[in-house]
């Protein structure tokens, strides 16, 4: 018997359900790691008196630690396995959540976040891989998706979170809970993950290397058109979650009201989520991408119309959120399915980490234009631009297309035979 067949062939068993229900909460906690200094940079900036770019910078600090985890640590799941390195993706995660708690200054913190992103990194680009080998072939795309919903679902749950814990006891309060909530993250994975990195026979690496597979021909302008689409889907995202709430402040509404809207724009992204999900059951997920790409641009033009008005800012920030969010999940079903599974967490590895430098690169740009008199309605217009280009990008990974062998060699598993 061939256990990878089967587990294509065959409905999705408890087990399996149980593995991305897992990795699901992973993601949630991640997500709270992650958007927490978006709803706390209101109390650190007034604590520390810091500008607009130094607050950018420093919400791009957990992003450039992503960007580490992404592209040097996440590499390391393909030798070692994902289990071992994703308990310490989660420690060393951890570990940064509760030094940031007890920093004095905002280069403290950051350096902090840094340390944090190296951890989140790492278990991003694992879990999306882990999810893709154990799910069924009918259920991978949904399964994947799915997954996705983790990273708004923080963003509710810390948003929420904070604007009651901050008003109390103050930013400090928000970050020592997401410490406590990786800690038991990393507990429970510790029970529960099963050691998927028994699975896999030995492979002939010259023959399923990361340059043939990633970086040449055909395979390499694939991956260079799914890096540029990640780059420009992470640049609107993170500017999105990460000064939404300032900006709604800027254009006249309350430190609540703020904070209110980013809860919004994550609320939105859970629904979003939720909808590809059980879209890609029928409909492909490149194919998907397209289309929401292009109206995630049509919601950034409708929330520059509607700042000013409380209702209509509030429902463009549900529109906002439902499409990126729905787009980051689309986008983490099709990276998985480009490479085969002897460096596919490599390269979904690579791929998310040139999509942290445009996370990275798009709150610096925000702050620098804010401090340059920019209002939030030219912000959200120019983030219009790299989600159309996001979505030319998606577009051109189909045109390329896969040949025949390409296609049975990308869709291999790990066989094990009993």
């Amino acid at each position: 018997m061939n256990i990878p067949d089967v587990i294509d062939r065959s409905p999705m068993t408890r087990f399996q359900v149980m593995v991305v229900a897992l990795c699901l909460v992973m993601n949630v906690v991640e997500g709270f790691d992650i958007l927490v200094m978006a709803f706390a940079a209101s109390g650190v900036a007034a604590e520390w008196h810091l500008t607009a770019s130094q607050v950018g910078l420093l919400l791009s600090s957990g992003l450039i630690g992503m960007a580490l985890g992404s592209a040097l640590v996440a590499p390391l799941a393909d030798r070692i396995g994902r289990r071992p390195l994703t308990l310490a993706c989660l420690a060393v995660a951890t570990v940064g959540m509760f030094l940031s708690a007890l920093t004095t200054g905002g280069v403290q913190l950051g350096l902090c976040r840094v340390l944090t992103g190296i951890g989140v990194g790492g278990v991003i680009a694992s879990l999306p891989v882990i999810i893709a080998e154990y799910s069924s072939r009918r259920g991978r795309g949904t399964s994947t998706a799915f997954f996705a919903v983790g990273l708004p679902l923080g963003g509710v749950v810390g948003g929420t979170i904070a604007a009651l814990v901050t008003a109390g006891y103050g930013w400090r309060a928000t970050v020592l809970l997401g410490a406590a909530l990786s800690p038991a993250t990393t507990i429970l994975a510790r029970m529960r993950i099963a050691p998927l990195e028994a699975l896999p026979a030995p492979v002939d690496r010259a023959a399923t290397g990361v340059g043939r597979n990633v970086l040449r021909g055909r395979n390499g302008i694939r991956s260079v058109l799914l890096w540029m689409a990640f780059f420009c889907l992470f640049a609107a995202t993170y500017f999105a979650g990460s000064w939404t709430p300032r900006l709604l402040e800027q254009s006249g509404l309350s430190t609540q009201q703020g904070i209110s809207g980013g809860i919004l724009l994550n609320a939105g992204g859970v629904v979003g989520v939720l909808i590809v999900a059980a879209l890609a059951l029928r409909v492909a997920v490149n194919k998907l991408a397209v289309v929401a790409l292009l109206l995630g641009a049509v919601a950034f033009g409708l929330m520059t119309m509607a700042l000013g008005s409380l209702a209509a800012t509030m429902a463009a920030a549900v529109l906002v959120g439902l499409l990126v969010n729905a787009n980051g999940a689309l986008l983490y079903a099709v990276a998985p399915s480009l490479y085969p599974v002897s460096v596919r967490t490599t390269a979904v590895g690579w791929a998310l980490a040139v999509g942290r430098v445009g996370a990275i690169v798009a709150p610096l740009v925000a702050g620098a234009l804010v401090d340059a008199g920019w209002s939030g309605r030219g912000l959200f217009g120019l983030f219009v631009v790299p989600l159309v280009v996001a979505a030319v990008a998606i577009a051109g990974v189909a045109v390329v297309g896969r040949r025949p062998d390409e296609l049975q060699r990308t869709n291999e598993r790990p066989t094990v035979s009993t």
